[in-house]
């Protein structure tokens, strides 16, 4: 009996590690690819590298506007200090939805690059309620209320001068990079503290928050071409038909799903999670970090050319699943917001439901099935994720409306107003379309990059760079050297 119980434990936690690595937005799920061996866990549960710089902690307070509320909590950083010369700048990579690890400063982005070029001093910051640095440490629904985008921006300004005093860098220029998250986070830090900011690269940045965003599916649309297009639309329609004529077993079956279907929201769920492996191929396609699993000319090339295409299609979803840590295919919704209620930071969930508090308060980014001109279903709907906050993160009925015109309103979308700032995006990144789309004004540029996917120029060089990528980089580091040299 004890070896049955054994077993069937072990069975139950198999079961829940497949299912718990597969409910992240769109934007939490790439870090795992951005990142080399990303683990959502705080580095506190992962061994370290012997070479890795240390890892070092900064006091910073947990509320910034309330002087009543002297709490604090340890923020984590790195440094790298190998090429850094006095009087050389500092480049300041900034956290966003995950935790920060001793690569950000070792040669994962091509600021390292940069940095040998320009002596500079490299230093990366983690963000509050990702990773290690959790204030009162515990992601509960009482301490998110300090997750806000506005704390973030103070914490990482009072970092400047803490660190200019530490490791003596006078009168250095100070110049940030981010991408996605954390390219808003970028172009705002220069916006909102230009006299601690010189400038700012902010990569794929999707500055303007947006409570519903059918774009995002229709970008994959048109990254993957009609054809394409039409056969994943054709194998929506047939999956959605099947669930409609109560099928729902044999789809099950069909796509290793790992709980039943049974309700509306599971439907949802289940679809959803469906789209991912298409959407991820597109989102990080050709980037130059190692992203392994496909490109959009070979998944494509695999669905045209099959004779059987809801069958390519399904090896092709059991390969995704495979590839992203999981047997199975997302299917409930009640597990899929159970995974998301833990308020432990050390869970593999954790950066997920920071990420999602974010977006329930904040920026929506909510990637619907409400256009017309896309191939996934319209079971993805905004209830369906509105309500998914309410079950998150309560009470009861609550309904989340996100901040979306205070942020718009005091960043200024993709009318920001901060100078020294590059804004780059891809053609082929589903989230450009909320990135700046021209100059705001005559000191700071924009960049579109053709056929360039989510964060691409971030990465180092290698001899295959599309043109534009290279282009992107030249212009950063004109910017670079028309801060360092020319102030």
């Amino acid at each position: 009996m004890r070896i049955i119980l054994i077993i069937f434990n072990i069975l139950l936690f198999i079961g829940i590690i497949n299912g718990l690595r597969h409910h992240d937005s769109s934007l939490n799920k790439g870090l795992k690819h951005r990142v080399p061996g990303y683990d959502s866990r705080p580095s506190s549960n992962r061994r370290a590298n012997p070479n890795d710089p240390p890892i070092q902690w900064f006091t910073n307070r947990v509320d910034h506007y309330d002087p009543q509320n002297t709490n604090t909590f340890k923020q984590k950083f790195y440094v790298n200090d190998t090429y850094y010369t006095p009087g050389s700048p500092v480049f300041f990579i900034l956290g966003g939805e995950g935790p920060v690890g001793a690569s950000y400063v070792t040669g994962h982005f091509v600021f390292n690059q940069y940095a040998q070029k320009f002596n500079a001093l490299l230093v990366a910051i983690e963000h509050r309620f990702y990773g290690d640095s959790i204030p009162m440490g515990s992601l509960s629904l009482e301490n998110l209320k300090f997750l806000t985008t506005q704390q973030a921006l103070a914490d990482y300004a009072a970092f400047v001068p803490f660190f200019t005093q530490k490791y003596n860098t006078g009168s250095s220029k100070w110049i940030s990079f981010g991408g996605s998250y954390s390219g808003n986070l970028s172009g705002w830090l220069r916006l909102k503290y230009p006299q601690l900011i010189s400038a700012a690269i902010a990569t794929s940045a999707p500055v303007k928050a947006q409570l519903d965003f059918p774009e995002y599916f229709e970008v994959i649309s048109q990254s993957i071409g009609p054809t394409c297009s039409a056969i994943v639309s054709n194998i929506t329609q047939s999956v959605t038909t099947m669930l409609n004529n109560g099928q729902n077993e044999q789809v099950q079956q069909m796509f290793s799903a790992c709980d039943p279907i049974v309700s509306d929201l599971d439907i949802a769920t289940f679809m959803e999670s469906l789209s991912s492996g298409i959407t991820e191929t597109v989102q990080y396609n050709l980037d130059n970090n190692n992203y392994t699993f496909t490109n959009i000319t070979a998944m494509c090339q695999r669905f045209e050319q099959s004779s059987d295409p809801m069958k390519e299609f399904i090896d092709f979803n059991n390969e995704y699943n495979q590839f992203s840590g999981s047997q199975c295919t997302l299917s409930s919704y009640k597990k899929s917001v159970e995974y998301l209620q833990s308020s432990n930071y050390k869970s593999v969930n954790a950066s997920s439901r920071s990420w999602n508090w974010q977006c329930c308060t904040e920026y929506g980014y909510w990637q619907t099935g409400s256009s017309q001109n896309q191939p996934f279903s319209s079971a993805i709907t905004l209830e369906y994720f509105t309500q998914m906050c309410t079950d998150i993160f309560g009470p009861k009925g609550f309904v989340y409306q996100p901040a979306i015109q205070y942020i718009l309103n005091d960043y200024g979308g993709t009318n920001i107003q901060a100078t020294n700032v590059i804004y780059e995006r891809g053609t082929v990144d589903p989230w450009s379309v909320l990135s700046v789309q021209s100059p705001p004004n005559s000191e700071s540029q924009v960049f579109l990059i053709d056929g360039a996917a989510h964060c691409a120029p971030m990465y180092p060089s290698r001899p295959d760079d599309l043109p534009g990528v290279i282009e992107a980089r030249e212009m950063e580091i004109s910017l670079i050297s028309s801060i360092v040299y020319n102030n």
